[in-house]
């Protein structure tokens, strides 16, 4: 096996790629200065340079209100770029592990999003990942899409961070008890991908679309709760917990983020974690761990 990362200093990638070198498996990360997802002609030399086995695409736009305001650059990255990975992974016979979003979907289902479920996406970010993926479907056959729910980490911007940000500065945090997801650590997404690369690896066909999300549902008011009560362990914060949140409330609408698992499971026996144990683990890497190293 041989794997080459693309957007690896992002959340995932970066975690990708301390599994992979603990595991001493050979891979490559290339930086923004080496390879520019907007060039296609980029793509191409850095796959026939290296000659991956596994291409693993973390990379992308994932902001929603900025693809608002820049939609050229959004479907840049989440469409164009993964059309045109998908036809040289191809070329070179590369398997192609693309993650995608629960933004696919417009959140409006009251259950969770199960594989069976037909996009229907909101906005121009969702609209981008699913045409991404029809993309990948048309161009490479031996490909995953893995859609995730709220990726969180100590770095980069996710709602951990925000929150903690917040918390920290004595901010009222934007937060809506209406709105839904399952908080994932981007070191267990990473976990999932190794998993789903050491089967492809022993020549599973596994090809298709999937969905991973950490177990158990909560709405992201008491996901700052729950992050307040565990950062609290380790430093006291400038406000008031009863003033935590303005009145935020999507307009009365609940947004479901919400996936299910369960083709992933019985495809490559992968079971979710919880997502408190996740966060208290995080927490305690931000406040404690870092400051060991």
């Amino acid at each position: 096996m041989k794997v080459l990362i693309i957007g690896g200093n992002g959340q995932i990638g970066y975690e990708l790629r301390a599994l992979l070198k603990a595991a001493n498996i050979p891979h490559y990360a290339p930086g923004r200065d080496q390879l520019d997802l907007t060039v296609p002609r980029q793509i191409e030399e850095v796959i026939a340079e290296y000659r991956p086995t596994i291409v693993v695409n973390t990379a992308g736009h994932r902001n929603p209100a900025r693809a608002e305001t820049e939609p050229s650059r959004c479907f840049a990255l989440n469409r164009d770029a993964p059309a045109a990975l998908a036809k040289v992974c191809d070329q070179y016979k590369s398997v192609l592990i693309h993650i995608s979003s629960w933004r696919v979907f417009d959140g409006m289902k009251q259950e969770v999003y199960t594989i069976k479920d037909i996009p229907n996406p909101s906005g121009v970010l969702g609209g981008s990942f699913w045409q991404g993926e029809q993309q990948i479907r048309e161009h490479c056959s031996r490909h995953v899409i893995l859609r995730l729910s709220w990726v969180i980490s100590p770095q980069g911007r996710n709602r951990l961070t925000s929150i903690l940000n917040s918390l920290t500065h004595g901010e009222p945090i934007l937060a809506s008890a209406n709105s839904r997801g399952r908080p994932t650590p981007a070191d267990d997404v990473a976990r999932v991908i190794l998993a789903i690369m050491r089967q492809i690896d022993c020549d599973a066909q596994v090809w298709g679309t999937y969905h991973y999300n950490a177990a158990e549902t909560v709405d992201e008011e008491s996901l700052a709760e729950v992050i307040l009560a565990e950062a609290s362990q380790y430093r006291d914060f400038p406000i008031n917990a009863t003033e935590l949140f303005p009145d935020s409330d999507n307009n009365g609408k609940t947004v479901n983020a919400c996936l299910d698992t369960t083709h992933l499971r019985n495809t490559f026996g992968i079971h979710s974690k919880s997502w408190r144990s996740g966060v208290a683990r995080l927490v305690r890497d931000i406040y404690v761990t870092a400051k060991d190293r």
